[in-house]
């Protein structure tokens, strides 16, 4: 099966679970919400699981990174200091 029959399966299946939902908008932004849908989860079910693991978040591997490097975080703002009371 390739992914254009997968993913029509899937937009047929999903029309059927949400017809009813298709009376409150008009057939054609229905429809390309369903195909936006479809391809979102056709493309999660294409991956294979071996390249699943594979995908790592960008965030943890900079924040790593850039503590090894030694990186000196800025300051930022200052704390706020009362005035001494008499």
């Amino acid at each position: 099966m390739n992914k254009k029959e997968l993913r029509s399966q899937i937009e047929q299946k999903i029309e059927t679970a949400l017809a009813e939902f298709a009376k409150g908008i008009s057939e054609k932004k229905f429809k390309k919400h369903i195909k936006k849908a479809a391809k979102i989860v056709s493309d999660g079910l294409a991956m294979p699981a071996a390249s699943k693991k594979a995908v790592k978040p960008a965030t943890q591997n900079k924040v790593k990174s850039s503590a090894k490097k030694g990186a000196v975080k800025s300051p930022g703002k200052p704390p706020a200091t009362s005035k001494p009371k008499k």
